[in-house]
């Protein structure tokens, strides 16, 4: 009970795991200390692929790049890179040990229109398909089984040295002779008799994928991994989780039988069924807490705030120290709003579940103590996160580059979409920009047109850019091309549209200009 009560400390007290099962969707939210810290969801029209296993065929090896696409079933084939095969796979988010191959003898036994397992790691994201792996691996509740690897790792989340110890111990009397094993985070504390349905549940699984590759043909599903609730339950219902809560009675029961499967029914009572009125997320404020996770802005409890930049490369975050002015020097200013910025970036690169390369422009410092600070701040906030990240030390310009595994959509991409009329840019043309188009638009007609009148439509704001110097060209326009010129704007057009309303005799033209709005 001891060891049960140093994980609470460690990994945080009172989490909470929220699940909310809709027509369409599955949304799971953990909460720590009353706040939102993660948000996965799950969609039904959405192939969720991260996990499973695929007898693929190779449709491409390219030697240059050490790589080979492999036909897997879905729209785009999957990229498999050759160099390194690693245990640690994106999926399981728990780094511990890689096995280094030569990468020329792994590409002279790859051939086009061979036939291979993978197992994919890395879902598509818009321009590129998804990334898979030969280095297969079978999550369970305390172990991981990687049958091509022989080696033995542990969660390096599990920090104690002894604890590492005691589990290597126990494990490794367990471990099979042609298999590798991964002890999980979960394994803390546990006793040999804990693990070994598990292995047994592992090893039963793998010998079932192995039966299935002989009797199908590429391209084939071998085994789907389980859905977002039940991954939920099994990699992260610990001991330091307080309550689930889940809002179907039919999800509530199907959980409860889950746990007895994994022999977890001593966690049965932390499971309960929301019957409340409201929907669960607005009940606990949740829906809130995902609409400022999607803000471009952060402000932090000093008065300072982050701006978070995405693009398809990296993501780019700026601090600044905003309403924040200190009491006393400029260097207490700087550095306090930092180390705020550190641990509130720890916590939005989780939220958002921000992957690739991070670049941290914080306030510049002069002073090389109050930088190790805030390097160890930030290397302390990014403990929390069981995602990898890795932090590289400052850049010549004084930027601070993170690494942070990514294997699905973040949120921004999951919830948006870019912009239609932006194109993702963030931005539009200005209203002076669209002004002066609308007097080039407006020397067109009088050119190309015979008509008496003209009504174009635009927005308010355009509108209010035509008035004084441009509205006295217009009437200029007027004048010379002997036609009654009529601007009208309307808050249902977009700021960078013009439209030409009508254009023909004076008579009907205004009829139209009275009815428009």
């Amino acid at each position: 009970m001891k060891i049960n009560i140093k994980v609470k400390q460690e990994f945080g007290m009172n989490k909470r795991v929220i699940i909310d099962v809709g027509l369409t969707e599955e949304r799971v939210a953990i909460i720590e200390n009353s706040r939102l810290v993660e948000i996965h969801i799950e969609r039904i029209e959405d192939d969720k692929i991260v996990g499973n296993i695929y007898k693929g065929k190779v449709t491409n090896v390219l030697p240059g790049i050490e790589a080979a696409f492999v036909d897997i079933g879905i729209e785009k084939n999957a990229f498999l890179h050759i160099d390194k095969v690693i245990i640690d796979q994106d999926k399981d988010k728990e780094a511990v040990t890689e096995t280094e191959i030569t990468p020329q003898l792994a590409l002279d036994k790859i051939k086009v229109g061979q036939e291979i397992m993978v197992q994919v790691v890395k879902e598509a994201i818009v321009p590129k398909g998804a990334r898979v792996t030969i280095n297969i691996s079978l999550p369970g509740r305390y172990l991981v089984l990687v049958p091509n690897n022989i080696n033995m790792g542990i969660s390096h989340r599990v920090e104690e040295e002894k604890e590492r110890e005691r589990l290597k111990k126990i494990v490794q009397k367990l471990k099979p002779k042609n298999a590798g094993l991964i002890i999980r985070t979960a394994a803390w504390g546990k006793e040999l008799e804990d693990f070994l349905p598990d292995l047994d549940f592992l090893t039963r699984l793998w010998n079932k994928i192995k039966g299935k590759v002989n009797k199908t043909k590429a391209p084939m599903l071998l085994y789907e991994d389980l859905t977002l609730t039940y991954r939920i339950i099994r990699d992260l219902f610990t001991e330091e989780v307080e309550e689930i809560l889940i809002n179907s009675k039919t999800e509530y029961k199907n959980v409860l039988q889950f746990l007895k499967t994994l022999s977890l029914s001593e966690l049965e009572p932390r499971v309960s069924l929301y019957e409340g009125e409201k929907a669960i997320f607005e009940e606990y404020g949740i829906e809130k807490e995902i609409n400022k996770a999607l803000q471009k802005k952060v402000w932090l409890k000093c008065g300072g705030y982050l701006v978070f930049d995405q693009t398809e490369a990296l993501t780019v975050i700026d601090v600044n120290t905003g309403k924040f002015v200190g009491k006393k020097d400029m260097r207490r200013t700087i550095l306090k709003t930092n180390l705020q910025a550190a641990e509130e970036i720890g916590f939005q690169l989780r939220l958002r579940d921000i992957g690739g390369i991070i670049i941290i422009d914080f306030i510049d410092m002069d002073n090389q103590e109050d930088i190790e600070k805030l390097i160890k701040k930030l290397e302390e906030s990014l403990k929390k996160d069981k995602t990898k990240t890795n932090v590289v030390q400052n850049s010549e310009l004084g930027l601070i580059e993170l690494t942070r595994k990514r294997s699905r959509r973040d949120l921004e991409n999951m919830l948006r979409i870019s912009c239609p009329y932006c194109s993702g840019t963030g931005r539009v043309l200005s209203s002076e920009s669209v002004s002066n188009m609308v007097l080039r638009k407006l020397e067109e007609l009088c050119k190309t047109s015979r008509a008496e009148a003209v009504l174009l439509g635009v927005h308010p704001k355009v509108e209010e850019a035509l008035s004084g110097t441009k509205m006295l060209l217009i009437k200029q326009l007027e004048k010379s091309n002997k036609k009654t010129i009529y601007i009208k704007s309307s808050k249902d057009i977009h700021i960078e549209r013009i439209e030409v309303v009508a254009v023909g005799r004076l008579k009907e033209v205004k009829k139209i200009k009275q009815m428009f709005t």
